[in-house]
């Protein structure tokens, strides 16, 4: 018996407050001392064509860091499995439906693209230095900004590490990711930035509310004329979540790190 083709289910995307994330770190959602975005890369996307023939592409969604709600990612993972048995006669049809719905649930427009698995360039290269050969004895496994030390010499670099790891709120689970952060006009002591980026291991929070963290905690420290943090997080459930949060708009192309 043929299986009737089933519709899209933006009832199961549930969002959570900006808000009330920020309180918990001290940020004030109506004064926030940054710009950004958060790039969701889902790689198990797929729907049924006109003749209902899959079709499968990685989707990519770019929600401004100053949206009123995140979306949840496990409820993201359920809308977008709805597609699967969903026919539509194009690609502009399926933006269209995801635009509406993922805005609605967001309370701001976001931005929607779906990238050819063959033709398109999915990675990117990380440019600057790795702290993670660094000799550093690592004591703290709750956030500490206290770790950081400021150097006197005003400068501009860009440092990474792959070695990130903070824990999911709701799970538990480990999140583990690279995250690089780009500074003029401040100078910050590497190894204590490296201790200080380890000190999250064990610390309980949304991918967007960690790295809001580690902006805060550079930004008080280092009072720096220019400073960009980026979290790579690795997928979980098909999906890997990239919040970007800058002085400045982002001035170079997204960047997906090889291991995401």
């Amino acid at each position: 018996m043929t299986q009737p083709v089933k519709g899209t289910r933006p009832d199961t995307l549930k969002s959570i407050v900006r808000a009330d994330q920020r309180s918990t770190i001290g940020l004030n959602t109506n004064d926030l001392p940054f710009m950004g975005e958060d790039v969701w890369n889902c790689y198990e996307f797929s729907w049924l064509g006109d003749k209902s023939c899959p079709r499968a592409a990685m989707l990519r969604v770019v929600v401004p860091c100053d949206s009123e709600h995140m979306v949840e990612s496990k409820s993201l993972k359920l809308y977008l499995n709805s597609f699967a048995q969903t026919r539509f006669a194009n690609e502009d049809e399926i933006i269209e439906r995801l635009k509406a719905d993922v805005s609605k649930i967001c309370g701001a427009p976001v931005d929607i693209f779906l990238m050819n698995i063959d033709r398109e360039n999915l990675s990117g290269e990380l440019t600057g230095n790795c702290l993670d050969d660094l000799a550093v004895c690592i004591e703290t496994f709750q956030p500490d900004a206290m770790l950081l030390r400021p150097k006197k010499a005003a400068g501009s670099e860009s440092v990474y590490t792959h070695v990130f790891r903070s824990a999911c709120p709701v799970t538990g689970q480990p999140d583990h990711a690279t995250i690089v952060i780009s500074y003029g006009g401040g100078a910050i002591q590497r190894e204590s930035l490296l201790a200080y980026l380890v000190s999250y291991r064990e610390y309980a929070g949304f991918h967007e509310q960690v790295v809001e963290r580690i902006y805060r905690d550079l930004m008080s420290v280092g009072s720096f004329s220019s400073l960009s943090v980026e979290g790579h997080f690795l997928r979980r459930g098909g999906i890997d979540i990239n919040p970007l949060r800058s002085t400045h708009p982002r001035s170079r192309p997204f960047a997906r790190v090889s291991r995401q």
